[in-house]
């Protein structure tokens, strides 16, 4: 079968990214001579695994609304419909926000997303994705203070759902998107971060 973004999944950085590892330099711990000894990493998904998506199934985003539809799309972050069901359902049970929802189900601090708007999408061309299970999540405060710390919640059934991380989204053409958005949901700022607590 031909995936519209293999070579970008091929390539060794995807996986990297799926893991959580900020690949950009200037977030990099380097030696006097300014060579990077290792990249930071935080979140990202635990054991990522080869996963195909077929032409016509259906996905879900979070963004910030400011950036538009199109280009939350090119994001790599998706989930799968069973894994947003269980986020609505969560929310539902905790009478919380489904952005909260998210937050809390994905490990998606503030600092990341502003989840003020939900894209639902279709595959169009057969892609492929890493999934896995949400890591902890340890990155600094947008205001300073404490770090921020999420930790997981893997081991409770209710609370656990595989994500998926796209490689690619972001190089395909119009011609050839990989996925069509559908519906675009406004969330509102507010009740997305109901509830979150620093600690």
């Amino acid at each position: 079968m031909r995936f519209i973004n293999q070579a970008a999944f091929d390539d060794a950085k995807s996986r990297q990214m799926a893991l959580g590892v900020d690949l950009r330099t200037k977030n990099a711990v380097l030696d006097l001579a300014g060579k990077v000894l290792f990249f930071a990493q935080t979140g990202g998904i635990l054991n990522p695994s080869r996963f195909e998506l077929a032409q016509g199934a259906t996905l879900y985003r979070f963004g910030a609304a400011g950036a538009g539809a199109r280009n939350i799309a090119k994001g790599g972050w998706w989930l799968e419909r069973e894994a947003f069901e269980k986020i609505f359902n969560f929310a539902q049970v905790w009478s919380i926000s489904v952005g909260m929802a998210m937050r809390t189900l994905c490990l998606v601090p503030p600092e990341w997303s502003e989840a003020t708007l939900l894209l639902r999408a279709r595959v169009s061309d057969p892609l492929l994705a890493w999934r896995g299970l949400a890591n902890a999540v340890i990155t600094p405060a947008a205001g300073g203070g404490p770090a921020v710390k999420m930790p997981t919640q893997n081991d409770i059934s209710a609370r656990r759902l595989n994500q998926l991380f796209i490689p690619g989204l972001a190089e395909l053409t119009p011609m050839s998107p990989g996925l069509r958005v559908e519906q675009e949901y406004p969330l509102s700022k507010t009740e997305s971060v109901r509830g979150f607590i620093y600690t």
